[in-house]
């Protein structure tokens, strides 16, 4: 296993354990206080998370105002 995320961010870069290693962009590892008592899992990145490489953006981030 991993001590630190950074362990684990580094050993997914070249990842090929799945189809989404064919044709994917960038990984979409995570953002935000990785000591958190809470974490958001996603079903796997859409379009928009894989061009910017970040979770939970453009449709999956809309919010209404």
């Amino acid at each position: 296993m991993y001590d630190k995320w950074e362990e684990l961010e580094l050993a997914i870069q070249d990842c090929k354990k799945c189809k989404l290693s064919t044709n994917r962009n960038k990984i979409v590892f995570g953002e935000g206080n990785k000591e958190a008592n809470v974490m958001f899992i996603g079903e796997g990145p859409g379009a928009d998370e894989d061009l910017q490489g970040l979770p939970f953006v453009g449709k999956a981030r809309a919010v209404d105002e």
